[in-house]
């Protein structure tokens, strides 16, 4: 693990994926099929804006609707209130079917993703830390699991072995004592100034547009790349996928890749 005691950088990775596959069929949401309404976070909402300007130019109207809950999203994409959602990893999926019984389900190849990092703007190193540091990470099962996985893997914390999914209570070693603070990943922003220090996307962190803020720790390409990045999710069933293929497709081209990297300015990229 690279530990760049520097300003926080996102790493916004495309995926170079080109194949479109349907994971299922079912009944269209719109009377035509050509004006839908999808759920993203405040974070995707510009990315998704983008799309949408070109599915206009395609004939299709894709209205984005941001919500601050990730279960209400996708329970509004199970019911049929939105047709799509576009934050989500395979490993929050699992997750959240596991917990809730879902049958959501993915559509396509994973698009983009970000690389996680470990931040603080009231110390410039981890060493830095002083012993009982309130220390900010995820509290959902999956991404808090690969957030004290980056810590561990810098040494800062140890973990029980073989524990595919681990949380605080599977620290089995804490040297400065730190004191947790499980937090909704989309109000890490707000709780940052409380804390000493916390993990994040590297996204949510650029987007803060804090100078103050330095990564103490952040994933490697070849760590973040394991854990593949957002996918569209659709209820089992849904039919209405002509717009889907559209914006994936695009989401995979030349130019989408160019404006993300216009748009978040001073971006790393992998080759």
């Amino acid at each position: 693990m690279r530990n760049p005691l520097t300003r926080a950088i996102p790493f916004l990775v495309v995926a170079l994926a080109v194949s479109v596959g349907a994971c299922s069929s079912g009944s269209a949401a719109g009377d035509d099929g050509r004006t839908v309404t999808i759920g993203v976070l405040a974070r995707e909402e510009p990315d998704l804006n983008f799309v949408a300007e070109h599915l206009a130019e395609q004939g299709y109207q894709m209205k984005v609707q941001v919500f601050d809950d990730n279960i209400a999203m996708n329970r509004a994409t199970e019911d049929g209130s939105i047709d799509a959602n576009f934050f989500q990893n395979a490993n929050y999926l699992k997750s959240y079917q596991e917990s809730n019984g879902s049958s959501l389900v993915t559509y396509g190849p994973w698009l983009q993703t970000t690389a996680v990092q470990f931040v603080s703007s009231k110390h410039a190193s981890a060493d830095a830390l002083p012993n009982g540091a309130r220390i900010g990470i995820a509290n959902d099962s999956a991404n808090r699991a690969r957030e004290l996985q980056l810590l561990a893997a810098n040494g800062l914390i140890e973990l029980a072995k073989g524990v595919e999914a681990p949380t605080i209570l599977d620290v089995t070693a804490n040297p400065k004592k730190l004191r947790w603070v499980e937090v909704n990943p989309r109000s890490k922003a707000a709780a940052f100034p409380d804390l000493d220090a916390m993990t994040a996307p590297s996204i949510t962190v650029y987007l803060m547009k804090d100078p103050s803020i330095k990564a103490l720790y952040e994933e490697t390409p070849e760590v973040y790349g394991t854990y593949g990045g957002t996918l569209w999710v659709v209820r089992k069933g849904y039919e209405n996928t002509a717009w889907l293929d559209e914006a994936t497709t695009f989401m995979q081209s030349p130019e989408y890749k160019t404006w993300i990297a216009n748009t978040y300015q001073g971006l790393k990229k992998t080759p």
